[in-house]
C-alpha cells in the first residue's frame, strides 16, 4: 500500500512537470522563412466581426469598418479579394484605392437568378468605374462544388459579365472541379483555382503541404495548357481539429504561409491567401477550425510577424502562472470542507493535483474561448469548465486522503468529499460519452477536446492506483463505460494513426472507462478462500 501511495505522488509530480514543460514548449520561437518584401500578394477579405454574419437579414457593413480594416491590411498585403458586392462591400473599390490596395472583385453566384443579376450588374459598374483598382472580377465562388447551377447556366453568367467588363474576368473553384468542368475555360480570361491541403479528401500534413500545392499547380498547368492560373485560395488554420496529419496551430499557419509565399515567389506564381481576418460566423458551419484562417484574429491583431521567428504561444508565461496557481485551490477547498491533510504527503498530493490539473483547466479555458460564438456556447462551455474544476477539487481531496490512508480503513465513515467521488465519476462518463458519440456520428467539424476527458480520467486512474479499484460500482457507470469503450476505439480507427489529437482523445476515454469495467469484473468474482495450514483448524490443545 505504501508503494502505491509513493507511486501516486511520483505520478502527480511528473504530471506537474509535464504541464510546466508543455507551456515552456509553447513559447519556444521557431525559425521560419521571411516573406519577401514584407507583404503578401493578395488576401481574401470578409468584413464581418464578432456578432456579425452575412446571413443576418439586412446587414450593411459601415464604411468606417472597412476603412479601418484596409488601413491594417495595407501594411501586410497589396491586394484584397472579395466574394460579393452587397452588404456594404460595394464600397470596397473606393476605400481600397485610398489605401493603395488592388481588388479582385467577387460576385456571389447562387441558385437565385434575380439575386445573381443584381450582383453581376453592380460588379460590372464598380469595375468599370475603378479600372485602376479592380484587377479582375471573380464571377462565382465554388458554384460547381456546391452544385447550385448547371455548368451551362454558370457559363452564361460568366459570359454576361465578361461581355460588359473593362477588366479581366475569372471564375473560382477547387482545382478538382476545374478538372471536371474545363469548358468553363472558354468563358474566362484566367482560371482561379483553390488548393487547400488541410481540406483535401486525404489531408496533407504541414511538412508536405507546400510541395503538394506545387504538384497540384503543375498538374493543372499540364491539364489546361496555355491558361493563366491564379491560386485563388490557399491557407492554413491556426486553431481547430486535426485532420489526419494536418494540425492547426499558430506556428504551423505561419510556417505554411511563409513557406508557400517563399516558394511561389521563386517560381513567379500569382496567389491569394485565405484569409485576412478570422471570421467567427464560419464556426457555425465548419466548427472551430472554420473561424481561424485569418492572418489577423477577430480583434484585428496580427497572429504572427512576416519576418523573424514565431512562437506558438508568446504569452506562455501567463498561462504557466495560471496553471500553477490552480495548485492553491485544493488547499482552499479542503479548508472550506474542513478536510485538511494531516501529513506532508497529503498536503503535497493536494498541491500537485491542483498544479497538474491546472494545465488541463487552462487548456480547457482556451478551448472554450476559441470554440464559442454565441451566449449559449459560452454558457455551455463555461458550465462544463466549472464541472471540470469541481471534479478536480473532489479528486484532489480524495487523492490526499487516500495517500494518507484515511477513509480507507474498514469501519471508518467516508469523508464528505469521498461521498462525492461516485457522482463525479457518473457525470464525467456521461459528458465524455456525449462528446464521443458526436465524434463518431458527425465528426468532420468537431474538435477533440481531450483536456476535458483527460482530467477526470487521470484523476480516477490515480485514485484507483492509490487505494485500489472501487469495491462497488453502479450499473449506470458500467452502462456508460460499455458504450464509451467502442466509441473510443471507433474514433481511433476512423481517424487513423497520424491523428495525435484523436488518439489522445481515445486514450483518455479508455482510461476513464476501463477501470469502471475492471471494478465490475472483480466484484463478480467469487472470493478466494486460502487453505488453512495443517493443525491450525483448532486451538487450545
Amino acid at each position: 500500500m505504501r508503494a502505491r501511495r509513493l507511486a501516486g505522488l511520483a505520478l502527480l509530480a511528473l504530471a506537474t512537470i509535464a504541464g510546466i514543460g508543455h507551456w515552456i514548449a509553447q513559447g519556444v520561437p521557431v525559425a521560419l522563412p521571411d516573406v519577401s518584401g514584407g507583404k503578401f500578394a493578395c488576401v481574401s477579405y470578409a468584413p464581418f466581426r464578432e456578432g456579425q454574419s452575412p446571413f443576418q437579414e439586412g446587414i450593411v457593413i459601415p464604411e468606417w469598418q472597412i476603412d479601418e480594416d484596409f488601413a491594417a491590411l495595407a501594411s501586410s498585403t497589396n491586394c484584397v479579394r472579395t466574394y460579393a458586392v452587397d452588404q456594404g462591400l460595394d464600397k470596397v473599390p473606393e476605400i481600397a484605392a485610398r489605401h493603395g490596395l488592388e481588388v479582385l472583385l467577387g460576385v456571389w453566384i447562387g441558385s437565385q437568378a434575380d439575386k445573381n443579376m443584381l450582383q453581376m450588374a453592380k460588379a460590372v459598374a464598380l469595375a468599370n468605374a475603378h479600372p485602376d483598382t479592380v484587377r479582375a472580377i471573380v464571377v462565382g465562388n465554388e458554384v460547381m462544388l456546391r452544385g447550385e447551377l448547371p455548368r451551362e447556366k454558370l457559363a452564361e453568367t460568366i459570359r454576361w459579365v465578361r461581355q460588359r467588363s473593362q477588366v479581366p474576368v475569372t471564375y473560382a473553384d477547387v482545382w478538382e472541379f476545374w478538372m471536371r468542368h474545363k469548358p468553363l475555360l472558354d468563358e474566362v480570361d484566367f482560371a482561379t483555382i483553390h488548393i487547400l491541403p488541410y481540406w483535401e479528401d486525404e489531408p496533407v500534413g504541414i511538412d508536405e503541404a507546400v510541395a503538394h500545392i506545387m504538384d497540384i499547380y503543375r498538374f493543372v498547368e499540364k491539364q489546361m495548357p496555355g491558361v493563366t492560373l491564379l491560386i485563388g485560395e490557399t491557407g492554413w488554420p491556426s486553431a481547430g481539429r486535426q485532420r489526419e496529419g494536418a494540425v492547426p496551430g499558430r506556428v504551423n499557419q505561419a510556417a505554411f504561409l511563409r513557406g508557400f509565399v517563399s516558394e511561389v515567389s521563386k517560381q513567379g506564381i500569382d496567389y491569394n491567401l485565405i484569409e485576412a481576418f478570422d471570421q467567427p460566423w464560419k464556426r457555425a458551419n465548419e466548427g472551430t477550425v472554420g473561424g481561424h484562417w485569418g492572418l489577423y484574429d477577430v480583434g484585428r491583431e496580427a497572429k504572427f510577424p512576416l519576418v523573424g521567428p514565431v512562437a506558438e504561444l508568446p504569452a506562455w508565461k501567463l498561462y504557466l502562472t495560471g496553471s500553477l496557481l490552480f495548485g492553491l485551490l485544493p488547499l482552499a477547498w479542503a479548508a472550506f470542507r474542513r478536510e485538511t491533510p494531516v501529513t506532508a504527503a497529503g498536503w503535497a498530493a493536494l498541491v500537485l493535483t491542483g498544479a497538474a490539473s491546472g494545465t488541463l483547466l487552462v487548456m480547457q479555458g482556451r478551448y472554450v474561448a476559441e470554440a464559442s460564438r454565441m451566449a449559449f456556447e459560452w454558457a455551455a462551455g463555461g458550465g462544463l469548465w466549472l464541472l471540470s474544476l469541481g471534479a478536480m477539487l473532489v479528486l484532489a481531496t480524495a487523492l490526499a486522503q487516500a495517500i494518507e490512508n484515511r477513509g480507507a480503513v474498514e469501519g471508518k465513515p467516508d469523508s464528505a468529499t469521498s461521498r462525492l467521488v461516485d457522482p463525479v465519476r457518473l457525470l464525467a462518463l456521461a459528458f465524455v460519452l456525449a462528446m464521443c458519440l458526436g465524434l463518431v456520428f458527425d465528426p468532420r467539424y468537431r474538435d477533440f477536446p481531450s483536456s476535458f476527458a483527460l482530467l477526470p480520467a487521470a484523476g480516477f486512474a490515480l485514485l484507483a492506483l492509490v487505494r485500489g479499484l472501487p469495491k462497488a460500482i453502479r450499473d449506470e457507470d458500467v452502462g456508460l463505460a460499455l458504450v464509451l469503450v467502442p466509441c473510443a476505439l471507433a474514433i481511433a480507427v476512423k481517424e487513423g494513426p497520424h491523428n495525435a489529437q484523436a488518439l489522445l482523445w481515445a486514450a483518455s476515454c479508455l482510461l476513464l472507462a476501463l477501470p469502471v469495467l475492471a471494478a465490475r469484473l472483480r466484484a463478480k468474482q467469487p472470493p478466494v478462500i486460502l487453505p488453512q495450514p495443517s493443525g491450525a483448524a483448532t486451538s487450545g490443545h
